[in-house]
């Protein structure tokens, strides 16, 4: 089984009910976007430190060109709102642990793709647009396949990435969503 189904498996009942919570928010409504960036504002500055520190660079070619919170400062500040401060940031220890919760920031991405659709012309979208210059997902899975090779690192990875869902998940709810 490929490395990153297991991490879906491990995960698919925190992520649904990430998914869940967020979908209560109408992106089309300038107030839910803004709150929707706020829990994201929270949560991945936080993770993408987390990453940074934990030495991603290192694994993933060009992951430091593609950090998004920069993305999310400039939709908030489009739509005059200031940025919140960052979550406690996830403690990672580990190669499985750090993929864990890479495999988690990136995949995000790739959701919001997808939530990008949902958000009413004229908001700011930075954060949930394709970088043009750099989209590390291919290369996260393709380092999930090439290091975590044993059931303990897979295990490792499984607990980071639920650690990293549950983050957002605690976020969201401290938000009221």
């Amino acid at each position: 089984m490929k490395t990153r189904f297991a991490l879906k498996d491990a995960t698919d009942d925190v992520h649904r009910e990430l998914d869940d919570r967020l979908s209560r928010l109408d992106l089309s409504d300038a107030a839910d976007y803004a709150r929707f960036l706020k829990i994201q504002a929270r949560a991945v500055p936080a993770v993408e430190g987390a990453l940074a520190s934990a030495g991603l660079d290192q694994m993933v070619a060009g992951w430091s060109n593609a950090r998004r919170t920069r993305a999310i400062e400039s939709d908030l500040a489009a739509l005059g709102e200031p940025m919140p401060s960052p979550a406690n940031a996830p403690e990672i220890s580990g190669v499985g642990d750090l993929l864990g919760t890479a495999y988690v920031l990136e995949g995000s991405r790739l959701g919001g793709r997808v939530l990008r659709q949902k958000v009413a012309d004229g908001l700011p979208v930075s954060f949930l647009s394709r970088s043009e210059e750099s989209d590390p997902w291919l290369t996260v899975v393709a380092a999930l396949d090439r290091l975590l090779y044993s059931d303990s690192l897979l295990g490792e990875a499984k607990d980071g990435a639920r650690r990293c869902f549950a983050l957002f998940l605690n976020v969201a709810k401290e938000a009221g969503v």
